[in-house]
């Protein structure tokens, strides 16, 4: 018997109990067990008598409406992580088992997306993506159908795919996590107020509002986030129905239902919700990549950073075929890449490593693997296909464990290590460049990229002892108190006298400084 179904909720807590809706391709009693992704010792078995399938109601994409097979109590003991339903070898469905105190067994929370499934499953007819003709595609999907929650394994393959290679993955590891679904994040504002790190898997591109509201506080709050996939936070969505009901319409005239402008059901970055997923990600998918049979590679642009830690090689394999992520970036005379600023993009973002996949048929583009921080710290692998090489390509098992090992926890708010420093007595900053004045009289510029990349000669520093910058003009204050002012041009001009430093300006009380540069 092929057995399919769905369940009433997403995630549940130990204690708490689920509902299974199924069928089966004829009636009769079946066998099902459930099974904690990475632990076999967690499971449970239980028999069910299943109807048979019949016909569908109509617009069933908006749920189908199937009486409950049976009332599942997950036992208190079980922990947090990813769950299947199996009939045998055939995985039904999946769901998770939220952790009874948030935090208490992990810092890490993995988020699960469903409502990515659930956009590009077309049970009952319909899906977003589903017929093809944009006036047809269903505009409301539910979760409360088959297909609808996150596939574990390739079709009657006992192979994991996904999210659940890299819980597995982390299980032997030795790293403790625990999990939450798309909708748990969605609908609990302090949820991650109890981890210090959020991973994001595979392809979750449809967020809600809070969701992504939720992550910005928590990065801001000095949160880490890890993303391993691509395509992550493309399209906005609105859920209904006590959150069982996806809303998107792609096309901002069509969203007539909107309660406010900025929760728009259609792209992030589009208008009128003007809010490029770079400002939370580091990355965005204008930028991006989408392949139809090709494949790219990425190359290391700053091997001596620490996410390349026992990496070796200059170059990863040629594993990029499906999307990618990007920030527009550009190349510097020097060698490196630095973000232009482009929708939002954290000037400080490091581009740890790029592929140029402007050759691709689908999407022309790029993919930039980055790191910035802004209080916590966001990595980004930026390519749907990093979970298929986790375990199995041992460069991408070792970048993984060198982010998982750093961000696991909270870094503590201070200085960290990024360059050298140019022997540099005073430093200032001003539209997106720093600027320094070194002991040997010279200025120097560079940009803020968190990676030890070259200062650029840009003329004499006019014996400063202290530097600031507003404007489009650089201020210092010399050995002999007085003041001087300067275009931030580069190039070696003038200063202009404009007065004196004020009294005891000509007083250095600066304390000897290592060679280093921090942020």
């Amino acid at each position: 018997m092929i057995v399919s179904g769905y369940s009433s909720i997403t995630s549940v807590r130990p204690g708490s109990s689920i509902r299974f809706h199924l069928k089966g391709d004829s009636a009769g009693s079946v066998t099902l067990n459930i099974k904690r992704i990475g632990d076999l010792s967690t499971h449970s078995n239980f028999t069910a008598r299943l109807e048979a399938n019949g016909p569908l109601t109509d617009n069933a994409w908006e749920g189908f409406d199937w009486p409950v097979t049976k009332t599942f109590r997950v036992p208190t003991r079980w922990p947090s992580g990813f769950y299947t339903l199996n009939h045998g070898t055939d995985t039904v469905l999946s769901f998770v088992v939220r952790a009874r105190a948030p935090g208490s067994t992990s810092s890490i929370l993995f988020q699960i997306s469903f409502l990515t499934p659930a956009a590009y499953n077309s049970a009952g007819g319909k899906s977003f993506y589903f017929p093809f003709d944009n006036t047809q595609r269903a505009r409301k999907v539910s979760l409360l159908r088959p297909g609808s929650s996150p596939r574990t394994r390739h079709d009657r393959n006992p192979e994991l795919i996904r999210e659940a290679k890299l819980v597995e993955w982390l299980q032997e590891e030795g790293i403790a996590i625990e999990c939450c679904s798309s909708i748990d994040l969605h609908s609990t504002p302090n949820l991650l107020e109890h981890y210090d790190c959020l991973v994001i898997g595979y392809h979750d591109e449809y967020w809600t509002k809070p969701m992504r509201d939720h992550c910005e506080t928590f990065i801001a709050d000095g949160g880490n986030m890890i993303i391993l996939s691509g395509n992550t936070c493309y399209r906005q969505v609105r859920l209904e129905d006590h959150n069982r009901l996806l809303v998107f319409y792609k096309f901002p005239e069509l969203d007539t239902e909107t309660p406010h402008l900025e929760q728009t059901a259609i792209a992030w970055a589009e208008p009128p919700v003007n809010r490029p997923q770079n400002t939370l990600l580091g990355v965005g998918w204008t930028e991006g990549a989408f392949g139809r049979g090709d494949s790219g590679a990425y190359s290391i642009r700053f091997p001596d950073h620490w996410v390349f830690e026992q990496v070796t090689t200059r170059h990863l394999a040629r594993f990029l075929n499906y999307e990618t992520d990007a920030a527009d970036y550009i190349e510097e005379p020097e060698g490196y890449p630095r973000v232009s600023g482009a929708e939002n993009t954290p000037l400080s973002a490091t581009l740890l490593a790029t592929a140029d996949l402007r050759h691709w048929g689908g999407k022309p583009g790029r993919a930039t693997m980055s790191l910035y921080s802004r209080n916590g710290s966001v990595f980004n692998a930026a390519t749907t296909e990093w979970l298929d090489r986790v375990r199995y390509d041992p460069v991408v098992t070792q970048i993984t464990r060198n982010v998982f090992e750093r961000l696991q926890s909270r870094i503590p708010r201070d200085w960290e290590l990024i360059g050298h420093a140019s022997t540099g007595k005073a430093m200032a900053a001003l539209n997106g460049k720093l600027f320094l004045a070194s002991s040997d009289n010279r200025l120097w510029r560079r940009h803020p990229v968190g990676a030890d990349v070259p200062w650029k000669h840009i003329g004499h520093a006019n014996h400063v002892i202290a530097m600031t910058a507003t404007g489009d003009s650089l201020f210092c204050v010399d050995r002999g108190n007085r003041l001087w002012w300067r275009h931030a041009i580069e190039a070696d001009v003038g200063w202009t006298s404009i007065g004196y430093g004020g009294e005891g300006g000509g007083q250095s009380t600066r304390r000897s400084r290592r060679d280093a540069l921090r942020y």
